[in-house]
C-alpha cells in the first residue's frame, strides 16, 4: 500500500498565545472559523513554542543568578551568562561546545543546542525573557488530543514538534519532543521490494510528519504553529512517549574548561 494523498494544512487564525491558554480551544476555534472539520485519524502537529507559552515556561532573565560555571561557559560561547545557566538548569549533559553553539542533553534526554531554550517571539529582546521546553511534552500532547475529543467527538493524534540540530549535520529540521496517540514507530510488515523480495522497514514515523509540518509552520514569522496532517499512515498508540524514540548509551559530560578543541 502506497499513500498518494497525504494532505498537511496550516491552521490560519491561531494568534499569540499567552501563559493559562487552553490550546484544544483555541484550535478547535481556529479551525471552525476556517470553516475545517477534523476527522479521526487527522494527526495535529503543534509548535514546542505555543505549547511553552501557554504553559508558562516562560523565564524572566532578571531573575536568573548565573554561577560561576555558567559565567565560564559565556566566555567561551561569548552568550549571555544568565542563557548560560538555563542551558545548564535544563540539561543533564553538556556533549560540545562549537563556537556559540552548546550541544546538549536535556532533561528530557534530547540531544540538540542550547536545551531547548529559546528567546524568539516571546516579545521585544530588550524585555530579556526566555521560553523554555515543556516540562512534560508527552502530556502537553495528551492535554491537547484530549481536548479536541472532548469538544468535537473526533479522534486525532498528536505531535509536539520542535526545531533540532544535529552535531554532525548543520541546519535544522522538525522533530518530535511529545505525542499522544500514535505509535512514534512504523513497521511496514507485508512489503517487498521492486525483486518482490519481503522487506520489514522500520520507520520514525513521528519525526517524519513533524518535518514535513515544519516546512509549512515555517519559522520566526510565519505564525502557523498548527498544522494538521491527513492521510498519513501511522499506528494509534494510545500508551504513546517520545522517550521509545530515544536510543543510545548515556553521554558524559564535557569539561569545557579543559577542552579547548572544542
Amino acid at each position: 500500500m502506497t499513500d498518494w494523498d497525504i494532505t498537511f494544512r496550516g491552521l490560519p487564525g491561531i494568534g499569540l498565545v499567552v501563559p493559562g491558554d487552553d490550546l484544544a480551544t483555541i484550535i478547535v476555534k481556529a479551525a471552525e472559523a476556517d470553516g475545517f472539520a477534523f476527522l479521526d485519524r487527522d494527526v495535529v502537529v503543534v509548535a514546542q513554542k505555543v505549547v511553552s507559552k501557554a504553559e508558562n515556561r516562560i523565564v524572566d532573565l532578571a531573575t536568573v543568578i548565573p554561577s560561576e560555571r555558567a559565567m565560564r561557559l559565556a566566555e567561551r560561547t561569548g552568550r549571555d551568562a544568565r542563557v548560560c545557566q538555563l542551558y545548564l538548569n535544563e540539561s543533564r549533559a553538556i556533549i560540545n561546545v562549537k563556537g556559540r553553539h552548546v550541544v546538549t542533553v536535556d532533561n528530557r534526554g534530547f540531544q540538540g543546542t542550547g536545551a531547548g531554550v529559546d528567546m524568539s517571539n516571546v516579545g521585544p529582546r530588550s524585555q530579556g525573557r526566555a521560553v523554555l521546553l515543556p516540562e512534560d511534552p508527552d502530556a502537553s500532547a495528551r492535554g491537547i488530543r484530549e481536548g479536541i475529543r472532548a469538544q468535537t467527538g473526533i479522534t486525532v493524534a498528536v505531535i509536539v514538534s520542535d526545531s533540532f540540530g544535529s552535531d554532525n549535520r548543520d541546519g535544522a529540521y522538525g522533530a518530535a519532543i511529545g505525542i499522544a496517540g500514535i505509535r512514534h514507530m512504523e513497521e511496514l510488515d507485508g512489503e517487498r521490494d521492486l525483486f518482490d523480495n519481503p522487506s520489514r522497514p522500520i520507520m520514525n514515523r513521528v519525526d517524519e510528519i513533524a518535518s514535513a509540518a515544519s516546512i509549512i509552520m515555517g519559522q520566526t514569522d510565519a505564525a502557523r504553529p498548527v498544522i494538521v496532517g491527513r492521510g498519513v499512515r501511522y499506528t494509534v498508540d494510545e500508551d504513546a512517549a517520545i522517550s521509545r524514540l530515544i536510543v543510545g548509551p548515556a553521554l558524559p559530560e564535557v569539561d569545557f574548561d579543559l577542552r579547548p578543541d572544542f
